[in-house]
């Protein structure tokens, strides 16, 4: 498979509509603090025959929106220097050509490039995984509403219609045959779990102990600290993925296969941005409670300080690239089923020329996960968190013609060799201190535990 970053091709592709999968009685989600006991049980990775292997898998229940990506086509890498050009070679606006008709003949999918950017592209990714990787599916099955269609892919010139079309009805075939579904038990013991919301804790408040010494100094404002969880666990994709969706219906579900075997998996509630042409959608993010205390948000000094940083980074950033930027003047709360967010919604329309590599270079990372200052807090954790970061609060999602979806990759796991890494992080501000903020990653520890205890 084709790897080079030097030239990224204009893309051949077919759309159809294809059989839906369950009806929506049987993907409600489910009740805050329950599990599911009916869950898939393919094995990692595995599809219906005639799809192929799953590679990538997006959703965002509450919008109805789900996204399967089968086989690559083609995949495109590159290092720091080369994240804008790749960025805008595959959101350009000629990027697909319809073999089936207009681009408006039909519904027509999002994406199709899938992939991620790590969140420090400069140092090396995880095994398996590249700090910037994304890849075209073979075939791309998505579901907007009740109705749910595929797209096939090529690039143009390696494939004609008429086989593009046969891999469709392959599919179709193939999705007809749908996968029975079994009851199935799982978890891992409590010894487990304690153990895992105990581990490093020392190693933890040293390192806020230190960033409360920097924030004293004057050096950083904020800074976003992270640790690791490993718990073993090699759970069934598709009922990991069932469970995240059915619990976290408000954030975007995501799956990323890597090579070797290994799994990069989530439920974020953080979006980076929604790009259609030159209309942008983003968030702010930052502060967070247990659900009890939600409203309280609204009323802390140190959470209103920490959510206002990031409001007032993303403004600066996007004044520089737009035309207009538009938000209100106070935060919101966004109740999830394990913790609380202050939240603040951002809109802006780009200015000419500017479009996703301008997006990404302007706002990532944001301080909801880096710091502030940026750069100071960037180095900083280099130099002291000792955390392989890898995708951990990197960008995730889909990027096409002329259009983005991304999400900040958080509530996340890397999974392989029967262990499953988890990340969290907390956002450090003058007022914080290591218990607490020990405890706010314990509550964000809950979304993937839970998870990987039902599913196993």
């Amino acid at each position: 498979m084709a790897q080079d970053t030097a030239t990224v091709p204009r893309l051949a592709g077919v759309c159809a509509e294809v059989p839906a999968r369950a009806p929506p009685s049987a993907l409600r989600p489910l009740p805050s603090g329950a599990s599911s006991s009916a869950l898939r049980t393919l094995p990692n990775g595995a599809s219906p025959s005639g799809l192929g292997p799953l590679c990538f898998s997006w959703s965002h229940p509450e919008r109805d929106l789900r996204v399967r990506a089968h086989g690559e086509a083609l995949r495109r890498e590159a290092g720091p220097g080369g994240l804008g050009a790749l960025l805008a070679s595959l959101s350009r606006a000629d990027g697909v050509a319809w073999l089936d008709g207009a681009v408006d003949a039909c519904p027509r999918p999002p994406g199709p490039w899938f992939g991620a950017v790590a969140f420090d592209p400069s140092r090396a990714s995880w095994s398996g995984f590249a700090p910037v990787r994304f890849a075209v599916p073979r075939l791309l099955i998505w579901e907007d509403g009740l109705r749910r269609h595929a797209a096939a892919f090529a690039a143009q010139g390696d494939a004609t219609r008429s086989s593009l079309q046969a891999r469709l009805d392959d599919a179709r075939r193939a999705l007809e045959r749908r996968p029975a579904t079994a009851d199935r038990q799982g978890g891992f013991p409590d010894a487990t779990r304690a153990a895992a919301f105990q581990d490093g804790r020392a190693r933890w408040a040293e390192l806020v102990d230190l960033a409360l010494r920097r924030i004293r100094s004057g050096e950083l404002s904020k800074v976003v600290v992270a640790r690791a969880v490993d718990v073993p666990a090699a759970p069934p994709v598709e009922g990991l993925l069932e469970h995240l969706e059915r619990a976290y219906p408000q954030c975007r579900t995501f799956l990323l296969q890597g090579d070797g075997g290994a799994a990069f998996v989530g439920s974020t509630p953080e979006s980076f941005c929604s790009l259609d042409g030159a209309q942008l959608r983003t968030e702010a993010l930052a502060g967070s409670a247990p659900p009890a205390e939600a409203q309280a948000l609204l009323r802390r000094p140190k959470d209103l300080r920490e959510h206002e940083w990031v409001v007032e980074h993303i403004v600066a950033a996007l004044r520089g690239i737009s035309e207009t930027v538009e938000l209100p003047a106070l935060p919101a709360v966004r109740e999830l089923a394990t913790v609380a967010h202050l939240y603040t919604p951002i809109s802006a329309r780009l200015r000419p020329g500017a479009g996703l590599a301008e997006v990404v270079a302007a706002l990532h990372p944001t301080p909801a996960v880096g710091g502030v200052p940026s750069a100071a807090a960037v180095r900083f954790l280099g130099e002291h968190e000792h955390l392989d970061r890898g995708l951990y609060a990197g960008l995730i999602g889909l990027v096409g013609p002329s259009r983005a979806e991304l999400a900040v990759a958080l509530r996340c796991a890397r999974i392989a060799g029967g262990t499953a890494r988890l990340f969290l992080g907390a956002g450090i501000v003058e007022g914080s201190s290591a218990d607490s903020e020990w405890m706010e990653t314990q509550l964000k520890a809950r979304a993937l535990l839970d998870a990987l205890e039902g599913a196993t």
